[in-house]
Order: structure tokens, then C-alpha cells, then sequence
């Protein structure tokens, strides 16, 4: 079984990341208060840790408390877990003139309400209402509610990255696969292979039941059944042939959220995409690739050739036969990836 090439050209990432976030953050300081006008709260019944009725009220509540304190007076509420619907109380918002707009619900909601206020003026406050919370505790939102909810009284904006990924059907796929017209955008992460297939088989249930640990559970199950696959990765430009189970193509996140992250961390503000790569499959193989992309100081390939870490602003994926794909931990059908990076495109409140 081939292991990953290990001549592979690399980004002078130090440089390339100060740059990135010069360009980022120029802008945000020209804008870095205004009038507080109208606010609106979009709220997803779906989140997790929101779906009882009467627990997504007191939230609700709260988060409009704490965006008067912040000095909008008026504030809208809008409640939807359907991504068009979400992108359209975004839009709404902006239209209306909003200057901040809260969002309460998980990643997917984060990701579905986020295009119309990618580039603005919009203040976005997040309230972490998912299993995982990635992108929220990625950019120094608090993980519990409590304070996640205070910080939009008092916190301040700072402009963080957000991806965009087109999922593109190859050449030959099947007709019956139905992919979104439009590019999607992702504050943590897309992916092929074993990440897809793992978010697949994991249930709403299971996530409520198990949290963070669902995930877990459903990668002991499939780990040891992957076999690796032709994968064909571009990297700004720069092509390699090799084999993988799965191709994670990352903004930020955590191992464990709040608990394990990589050693070489994945900062949201450096105006980069992070390429990962496990090229075996098996339990044995699997998890020594993990090991080795948790534990590398450096880019490239990993020691024993079973993982690869790479970093660029474009990103290409080709994998053959065609895998199941995933958006921010949201299933979607078998497809190849065009992924991009938007420094400092969204202006999130924290502390």
C-alpha cells in the first residue's frame, strides 16, 4: 500500500500568515465601532443544547437582554434550522440595516447564516448552541452559554477567516446526485472519505445523547473497514498523485473540543487553509497517522509517510472512485472539492 510522496512543495507560511492577517485586520480597525442600530437574533430550534422549547425561550430571552445592553434597541428574532432560510434572515438583516447580527445554534447554522455577512460592517455574535461549537471557540467565543451570552454585551469585533468550498460533481458521476448549485461557506472545516462517512452515520440522537463523544463512537466503527483511494490534491497550484482515507481541508478546530488540539495550531485569523491527509486505513495505520498530524512541529509528510499536513489558499480534491463529502459536520452527497479561504471575512464579537 503506497504511502504519501514525500517531495511536496510548501508555502512560506510565517510570512504568508503575517501578511494575511495585516490585510485582515487594516480594514476592521478603519471600522472598529459604530452606532448600534438594529440587531438581529437568528435562532436554529435544531442546536442541540437549544432543542427543548422552554430552555431555547430563556436563551432567547437573554441574548436579546444582552444585545439591548449592548445598545440596540431594536432587535429582531428569527427562528429557522433550514439553510436557505437561514441565508435569507441574514440577508434580511443587512437589508434591514442591521449592525449586529446574533446567531444561536452550531456550526451548520454558523455556516448557513454566514455568506450574506461575509465582508460587511455587520457585527456577528455567536451564541453556542451545537455539539461541538468549533468555530465559536475557535475564535475566542466561551464555550458555555453564560458567558458566550455576557460577552455580547461587553465584547469587542475582530475579523476572522471564513472558507468556501464549490462540491463538484467529476466527470462520469452518477445524474442522481444532487450537489448545491452555489458554493457553500465553512467556518471549521470540509472534508472526503472517512470524516464524511463518519458524520453520516452519526444521529442527531446520538449527538444529543453522547455529544462530542458520538463522533468518537462511530469512528471506532468504521476506521478499521477504510480502504485508502486514488487522490489527486492540488495545493495553490501545486499537484501530487497519492492515496488517502480521508482529505480534511480545514480553518480552524480542535481535536477535542477545549481539550486536544494539533501542536501546530490552526489559527482562524492567519489567512490559510490547512490541508490534512491520512493516506491508510485500518485501525493500526489509522490512528498512527492521527498520532503523527496531532504531534508534527512542521508541515509536510509525517515520519513513517502515513499523514500529511499542508497549508494554502486553494485548495483542490479529486478523489476516485467519487467519496461522500461534509461541511462543517453536516453530511452532503459524493463530490470533489474546490476550497478557498476569505481573510478576516467575518467581524465576530468576544470578549
Amino acid at each position: 500500500m503506497a504511502s504519501i510522496p514525500v517531495a511536496y512543495g510548501l508555502v512560506d507560511v510565517p510570512a504568508q500568515a503575517e501578511g494575511a492577517r495585516a490585510a485582515a485586520r487594516a480594514p476592521m480597525m478603519a471600522r472598529m465601532t459604530h452606532a448600534a442600530g438594529p440587531a438581529t437574533l437568528i435562532v436554529s430550534p435544531l442546536a442541540s443544547r437549544i432543542r427543548d422549547d422552554a430552555v431555547r425561550a430563556r436563551v432567547v430571552a437573554r441574548t436579546v437582554d444582552a444585545l439591548r445592553r449592548r445598545g440596540h434597541e431594536d432587535v429582531r428574532v428569527v427562528e429557522t434550522g433550514t439553510p436557505g432560510e437561514l441565508a435569507t434572515a441574514a440577508l434580511a438583516a443587512v437589508q434591514h440595516g442591521a449592525t449586529m447580527v446574533a446567531i444561536a445554534g452550531g456550526d451548520g447554522t454558523v455556516r448557513d447564516a454566514a455568506g450574506p455577512l461575509i465582508d460587511t460592517d455587520v457585527d456577528v455574535g455567536i451564541v453556542p448552541c451545537g455539539t461541538g461549537n468549533l468555530y465559536a471557540g475557535a475564535v475566542g467565543v466561551p464555550r458555555t452559554l453564560d458567558a458566550a451570552i455576557a460577552a455580547l454585551a461587553t465584547g469587542r469585533p475582530r475579523a476572522y477567516d471564513i472558507g468556501r468550498v464549490h462540491l463538484i460533481s467529476p466527470p462520469g458521476a452518477p445524474s442522481d446526485a444532487t450537489l448545491p448549485a452555489a458554493a457553500i461557506d465553512f467556518g471549521v472545516a470540509c472534508g472526503t472519505g472517512f470524516d464524511a462517512r463518519m458524520i453520516a452515520s452519526t444521529s442527531r440522537e446520538m449527538k444529543r445523547r453522547y455529544s462530542v463523544a458520538a463522533y468518537f463512537l462511530a469512528a471506532a466503527r468504521l476506521l478499521p473497514t477504510l480502504a485508502p483511494q486514488a487522490t489527486v490534491l492540488e495545493v495553490d497550484g501545486v499537484r501530487t498523485e497519492l492515496e488517502s482515507v480521508v482529505v480534511l481541508v480545514a480553518n480552524c478546530g480542535e481535536a477535542l473540543p477545549g481539550l486536544l488540539r494539533p501542536r501546530l495550531a490552526l489559527e482562524p485569523d492567519d489567512g490559510l487553509l490547512h490541508v490534512f491527509v491520512l493516506a491508510r486505513g485500518g485501525l493500526v495505520g489509522g490512528l498512527r497517522g492521527a498520532l503523527e498530524l496531532l504531534n508534527a512541529d512542521s508541515h509536510g509528510v509525517s515520519p513513517s509517510g502515513h499523514a500529511m499536513r499542508l497549508v494554502g489558499t486553494e485548495v483542490r480534491v479529486e478523489v476516485t472512485p467519487v467519496s461522500p463529502t461534509q461541511v462543517d459536520g453536516d453530511a452532503f452527497p459524493p463530490a470533489w472539492l474546490e476550497a478557498s479561504i476569505r481573510p478576516g471575512g467575518l467581524r465576530i464579537i468576544r470578549p
